[in-house]
């Protein structure tokens, strides 16, 4: 398959998406969150053009990150297991198990 023939076939597959989500209502729109600070978005274009608070790097030195994972009804830290009832909530602590230390780092959302 050609280059040209996958960026084709990509960019086809993105209109199709947002085609469908303009057809869909408000209540079923899909949400984007950032993986670091759990900031909900209404498309990943606003999301990565932002600064985020709790980028790693610093506060507003690096944008938001899109969070992969499905909507939840509680999301799992990926160090240490516990459960809470948002990323943002999630993020906002620090983690006994992080990689870094012992609380020298957020939690961070499993997928």
């Amino acid at each position: 398959m050609s280059a040209h023939t996958l960026q084709l076939m990509i960019v086809l597959t993105v209109l199709s998406f947002i085609g469908n989500n303009m057809n869909r209502p408000d209540k079923e729109k899909q949400h984007y969150y950032c993986e670091y600070c759990g900031k909900k978005f209404p498309d990943v274009r606003q999301l990565t053009s932002a600064t985020c608070p709790r980028h790693p790097d610093g506060s507003n030195k690096g944008h938001h990150k899109l969070y992969e994972g499905s909507e939840k009804q509680e999301y799992t830290c990926k160090y240490c297991g516990k459960k809470f009832p948002s990323i943002q909530v999630m993020t906002g602590g620090q983690c006994v198990n992080h990689p870094k230390g012992t609380n020298k780092g957020p939690h961070a959302p499993a997928l």
